[in-house]
């Protein structure tokens, strides 16, 4: 994911599914000044990761 996405999710309305390693994730912010958000986990704890290793999932093909 790049910084720009990753700042629209933050800012956006809508849940957005985001893992992090495969694991579900909320950002909770993005540092600008380096490459790397805030998330966390579902049970609570709180990590830095790349937001380059960050996926967004896409929801329900459209057919």
């Amino acid at each position: 994911m790049d910084i720009e996405r990753a700042k629209e999710i933050v800012n956006s309305p809508d849940y957005i599914t985001v893992t992090y390693n495969g694991t579900p994730v909320h950002i909770d912010q993005i540092f600008e000044s380096a490459p790397y958000a805030e998330v966390r986990y579902e049970n609570g704890s709180i990590t830095n990761a790349l937001v380059r290793e960050l996926k967004e999932e896409r929801c329900c093909s459209e057919w």
